[in-house]
């Protein structure tokens, strides 16, 4: 019986962990994102978030990869959101405090009264619903750690177990091994949680229980590495800044734990007693300094940890991409110094649109025109990734102004700018496509003429474009409009003639070529498009047309 209370007090704390986790995150939802966005860069207030993130959402690993995204994202950069994950970690304690309580009562009445509150519906409401299920993971979570209590008291007599901790407390380090291992499969603060519960069970004693904090959180740490194993680049920077943290955490407090224990100078441990005779508390208090120590250090060398993390997991060309250059999330920022930014941003689209030719071109065209040389050499499908990424950050930022007070201009302009993006993306998706079908075409020797024939009109074409964009002057919209105008009856004289030099083409060939030469039209009519909304000035007389075309 003791052993099944003790499984079923496990579950409780691994639900209610889970519960409150999930719900806490929706509850913080997108004010959380704004929160950190606003908070970036200000040191103080970069603290104060850390901890209410983490006080609030009651998971690091959550609030680490909520911050992760929003990095991903270019809303954020990793050295501005470092503070935040360092002090995420003194919030969250406030988990293990409430558990640490005597509140047992309080714990009853919470039920019953989160009971009335499912009979009454209020779990129904989306405005509630996620709070509700917030509370019910803390009185799970609570409860289960008073079960877990009660059921373990009785295996203070028994002999067996009483013989197992003695003979493992002949290694002074096994609970800091055994914390670190769990911590690895199991949430850290989870880990505390049962060491506290066990420790106020009499089962382990106070010492045993403190190592076992200091394991799981550096358990927690490589958990958050192995969680975000598919991550690189500066995504994966946070993950291993997190890991940093934890060793610090333990550079700090296990040599001093080592010295009282093997030398009897009161540190760490004397610490917690003479500030409580609570062994709850002084588990609690451990795991609050951890967090505090780590923090601090890591708060003072900053700047060598990122340059750390940046070494061991650098930018990768997708994330040069995708990042923006010139857009700020800044809500002070002037209408027109916004439409400038994305403005920008877009011509950096526009720029690289010949790179997703360069591969398939029959000459080899090589790029060093419109790539920077930190990114030379991506191929179509990161073009196409990276591409639409800063895409979305250039919708979300557009979006953000559509909600400012606006001048009737100014809506105009932020308008202009949003067709021009969807355009881009559009043609991000012909070019795509384009490059797949000559791709194709390219492994069958009797149409490869025909699709090297498109790969450099249309490098051609694309180039053109970036050009005539970068350097815009008073005839390069008439030339734009020239160049980009409608192909439709050249590609049915080039199928024509095709169908006539390869006559014993398969219907899938046929099929296949027929495609391409239809992406390319598409990609013809889409930089038109570009052209009319990227160009900031007005169409010049066909005589300009003529001289420049020539």
């Amino acid at each position: 019986m003791i052993f099944i209370e003790l499984f079923a007090g496990l579950g409780f704390i691994f639900i209610g962990t889970q519960f409150l986790t999930a719900h806490m995150k929706q509850v913080a939802g997108a004010g959380f994102h704004r929160l950190v966005a606003r908070a970036t860069g200000h040191p103080l207030k970069s603290m104060f978030t850390g901890i209410a993130a983490g006080a609030v959402i009651q998971s690091t690993n959550a609030v680490t990869f909520i911050v992760i995204g929003l990095v991903s994202a270019g809303t954020v950069t990793v050295r501005s959101a470092m503070p935040i994950v360092t002090w995420s970690y003194a919030g969250s304690t406030l988990r293990l405090l409430l558990v640490s309580l005597n509140i047992a009562p309080a714990i009853m009445l919470g039920i019953g009264a989160l009971g009335i509150a499912f009979l009454m519906g209020v779990d129904r409401n989306a405005k509630y619903r996620n709070l509700v299920g917030a509370v019910l993971g803390l009185l799970l979570l609570l409860y289960g750690v008073a079960l877990m209590t009660h059921a373990a008291v009785p295996l203070r007599n028994y002999e067996r177990l009483h013989d197992i901790l003695t003979w493992a407390n002949e290694f002074y380090l096994w609970g800091f091994i055994a914390g670190t291992a769990v911590a690895v499969i199991v949430q850290g603060q989870t880990v505390s949680v049962i060491a506290l519960a066990l420790v106020v069970a009499g089962v382990l004693d106070t010492e045993e229980g403190i190592l076992i904090v200091v394991g799981a959180n550096l358990g927690s740490g490589i958990q958050t590495i192995i969680q975000g194993a598919g991550l690189s680049g500066t995504a994966r920077q946070l993950n291993l800044y997190q890991l940093l943290m934890k060793i610090i955490g333990v550079a700090v407090l296990l040599p001093l734990l080592l010295l009282e224990h093997s030398v009897g100078i009161p540190t760490v441990g004397a610490l917690v007693r003479g500030l409580s005779a609570d062994p709850a508390l002084q588990l609690t208090g451990v795991h609050w300094m951890f967090q505090i120590a780590s923090a601090t250090v890591a708060s003072v060398f900053n700047t060598p940890l990122l340059t750390l993390v940046e070494r061991l997991s650098p930018q990768t060309t997708e994330e040069a991409l995708s990042k923006p250059r010139f857009i700020q999330f800044n809500d002070s920022l002037a209408t027109m110094t916004a439409v400038s930014m994305v403005e920008q941003e877009q011509l950096r689209l526009v720029q690289r649109l010949p790179s997703f030719l360069c591969k398939v071109c029959g000459d080899g065209a090589a790029d060093s025109q419109h790539m920077q040389p930190a990114v030379e050499g991506p191929t179509p499908g990161v073009l196409r990734k990276s591409g639409d990424e800063l895409i979305g950050v250039i919708d979300n930022f557009l979006k953000s102004r559509f909600d400012m007070p606006n001048q009737p201009g100014d809506m105009d302009r932020l308008m202009r700018l949003w067709n021009t993006n969807q355009t881009l993306k559009a043609l991000h998706e012909a070019l795509a496509a384009l490059v797949g079908g000559v791709q194709a075409l390219q492994r069958m020797p009797a149409v490869s003429d025909f699709a090297a024939t498109i790969s450099d009109s249309a490098h051609a074409l694309t180039s053109t474009m970036a050009d005539e964009m970068t350097a815009f002057d008073e005839d390069s919209q008439a030339l734009l409009m020239a160049v980009t105008s409608d192909r439709t009856v050249l590609m049915a004289g080039l199928r024509e003639a095709l169908w006539q030099r390869a006559p014993n083409l398969s219907a899938a060939e046929r099929q296949l070529a027929w495609d391409t030469t239809d992406a390319f039209e598409n990609m013809v009519w889409l930089l038109n498009r570009c052209a009319v909304s990227l160009s900031p000035s007005v169409p010049k007389t066909s005589t300009a047309i003529q001289t420049k075309v020539t």
